[in-house]
């Protein structure tokens, strides 16, 4: 997996703000749903450079536009991907599942996203605050 120089480290750090390392992973063309294919099948990297209080969802939606959630908050898309659905299962539980999460500096066949989506979308949450942590503290 990707720590956060591999990911941000050619992304300059810039007064008064923060930077996020990310990784999204749509999955593979097997847990797609019916008439879509992810956007690509290797996990994709970005850097995103965000408002200090910015959070992780922000961080997200900074680099991996459209993102959709449902009545509940939940996300059920990462750039538009799926176009419909959210976190319907998948038939075979061991295929990998799309996720997004946030590497912290100092080292993430239905008809929608799998369970592993949501959970990616957890993680980015999680470890949105240990990557606010980690940036602060290497300024310093």
């Amino acid at each position: 997996g990707a720590d956060f120089e591999a990911v941000c480290g050619g992304t300059a750090a810039a007064e008064g703000r923060k930077r996020v390392a990310l990784v999204v992973d749509f999955g593979v063309p097997a847990d797609a749903p019916a008439g879509e294919a992810p956007p690509q099948e290797a996990p994709r990297t970005a850097c995103a450079q965000v408002a200090p209080d910015a959070t992780a969802a922000e961080a997200l939606a900074s680099v991996a536009k459209p993102l959709r959630y449902n009545g509940a908050a939940l996300l059920c898309a990462i750039s538009g991907y799926p176009k419909s659905g959210c976190g319907e299962p998948i038939a075979d539980e061991a295929q990998p599942k799309p996720s997004a999460t946030v590497a912290a500096p100092s080292s993430g066949g239905g008809s929608g996203p799998s369970a592993g989506l949501l959970a990616g979308a957890a993680a980015v949450a999680a470890l949105g605050a240990a990557a606010v942590w980690q940036s602060r503290r290497r300024r310093r």
